[in-house]
């Protein structure tokens, strides 16, 4: 690969799937935090509700690596649970 595309790749917007991706990285090197796992789950959720057609094995992606955070670390989803529904009502400027 050429240095140019290399350098392209670097600034390409992510896909659904590439998050994905990352989150299960942090999550497979355990350096997951709670804040991340909220960060990155909201965003992620948020894309799949705003993607026109978004592809079923991401839904199913999704949902396999929230199961898994409840099943492995159940402490930390609970907190993000909590966090999450803390600011479900929250105005966007806060």
């Amino acid at each position: 690969m050429a240095a140019s595309s290399k350098r392209k790749e670097l600034f390409r917007n992510s896909t659904i799937k590439d998050k994905l991706n990352f989150f299960q990285l942090l999550f497979d090197s355990q350096t997951l935090t709670a804040d991340l796992a909220l960060v990155f789950l909201k965003i992620i959720h948020e894309d799949l509700n705003n993607h026109q057609k978004p592809d079923r094995t991401v839904f199913r992606r999704y949902a396999g690596l929230v199961a898994t955070l409840r099943y492995h670390l159940p402490e930390m989803y609970k907190q993000v649970i909590d966090e999450w529904e803390t600011h479900q009502g929250a105005n966007p400027s806060e």
